[in-house]
Protein backbone atom coordinates (compact mmCIF):
# COMPACT_ATOMS: atom_id res chain seq x y z
CA UNK A 1 0.00 0.00 0.00
CA UNK A 2 1.56 2.68 -0.89
CA UNK A 3 1.55 6.24 1.91
CA UNK A 4 0.27 9.48 1.09
CA UNK A 5 3.26 12.35 1.50
CA UNK A 6 1.59 14.87 3.27
CA UNK A 7 2.70 18.60 2.14
CA UNK A 8 3.85 20.65 5.16
CA UNK A 9 1.66 22.93 6.76
CA UNK A 10 4.36 25.93 6.98
CA UNK A 11 6.99 26.75 4.17
CA UNK A 12 9.94 24.81 4.77
CA UNK A 13 12.59 26.62 4.03
CA UNK A 14 11.89 29.23 6.37
CA UNK A 15 11.26 26.59 8.57
CA UNK A 16 14.61 25.10 8.06
CA UNK A 17 16.68 28.49 7.91
CA UNK A 18 15.04 29.24 11.42
CA UNK A 19 16.15 25.97 12.86
CA UNK A 20 19.69 26.15 11.46
CA UNK A 21 19.77 29.48 13.24
CA UNK A 22 18.68 28.76 16.30
CA UNK A 23 21.49 25.76 16.58
CA UNK A 24 23.92 27.61 15.64
CA UNK A 25 23.23 30.47 17.88
CA UNK A 26 22.02 28.08 20.96
CA UNK A 27 19.58 30.38 22.16
CA UNK A 28 15.97 31.27 21.69
CA UNK A 29 15.38 33.68 18.83
CA UNK A 30 13.81 37.26 19.04
CA UNK A 31 11.70 39.46 17.47
CA UNK A 32 14.89 42.06 16.24
CA UNK A 33 16.44 38.40 15.19
CA UNK A 34 13.39 37.48 12.71
CA UNK A 35 14.20 41.20 11.22
CA UNK A 36 17.38 40.66 10.45
CA UNK A 37 16.93 37.43 8.77
CA UNK A 38 14.10 38.81 7.38
CA UNK A 39 16.11 41.71 5.81
CA UNK A 40 19.14 39.38 5.23
CA UNK A 41 17.23 36.66 3.50
CA UNK A 42 14.85 39.53 1.31
CA UNK A 43 12.01 37.75 2.71
CA UNK A 44 9.13 39.00 4.87
CA UNK A 45 8.78 39.09 8.70
CA UNK A 46 5.22 38.59 7.98
CA UNK A 47 6.37 34.88 6.53
CA UNK A 48 8.30 33.96 9.07
CA UNK A 49 6.42 34.98 11.77
CA UNK A 50 3.50 32.79 10.02
CA UNK A 51 5.90 29.91 9.84
CA UNK A 52 6.65 30.05 13.55
CA UNK A 53 2.86 30.30 14.38
CA UNK A 54 1.98 27.32 12.26
CA UNK A 55 5.03 25.33 13.92
CA UNK A 56 4.17 26.60 17.73
CA UNK A 57 -0.08 25.65 16.77
CA UNK A 58 1.33 21.96 15.55
CA UNK A 59 4.08 22.12 18.55
CA UNK A 60 7.25 21.86 16.70
CA UNK A 61 8.63 25.20 18.16
CA UNK A 62 7.29 27.36 20.82
CA UNK A 63 6.90 30.99 21.43
CA UNK A 64 7.37 32.26 25.57
CA UNK A 65 6.98 35.73 26.07
CA UNK A 66 8.86 38.08 27.63
CA UNK A 67 7.89 37.15 31.21
CA UNK A 68 9.55 33.95 30.52
CA UNK A 69 5.58 32.55 30.66
CA UNK A 70 5.13 29.88 27.87
CA UNK A 71 2.23 30.96 24.88
CA UNK A 72 0.01 28.79 23.57
CA UNK A 73 -1.05 30.18 19.83
CA UNK A 74 -4.07 28.98 17.74
CA UNK A 75 -5.02 29.73 14.47
CA UNK A 76 -7.18 32.04 15.85
CA UNK A 77 -4.44 34.21 16.99
CA UNK A 78 -2.90 33.98 13.64
CA UNK A 79 -6.18 35.03 11.57
CA UNK A 80 -6.22 37.96 14.20
CA UNK A 81 -3.15 38.74 13.61
CA UNK A 82 -3.64 38.93 9.84
CA UNK A 83 -7.09 40.27 10.10
CA UNK A 84 -5.80 44.18 8.94
CA UNK A 85 -3.22 42.90 6.61
CA UNK A 86 0.66 42.42 5.89
CA UNK A 87 2.63 43.18 9.84
CA UNK A 88 3.50 46.36 10.75
CA UNK A 89 6.15 47.63 13.55
CA UNK A 90 3.55 47.76 15.85
CA UNK A 91 2.30 44.27 15.15
CA UNK A 92 5.56 42.86 15.77
CA UNK A 93 5.96 44.82 19.50
CA UNK A 94 3.66 42.07 20.48
CA UNK A 95 5.99 39.23 20.05
CA UNK A 96 8.93 40.72 22.72
CA UNK A 97 9.52 37.31 23.85
CA UNK A 98 11.34 34.44 22.34
CA UNK A 99 10.96 31.35 19.94
CA UNK A 100 12.46 27.83 20.40
CA UNK A 101 11.95 24.55 18.82
CA UNK A 102 10.03 21.84 21.72
CA UNK A 103 12.41 19.76 23.22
Amino acid sequence: MQQLQVDPLWDEGISSFLLGEYQKRQVPLTIDDLQTFAAEQAVRVGDILETLFLMAIYGVWNYTNADGEAQHLDEAALDELYAKGRLTPDDLQAFNGVWAPCD
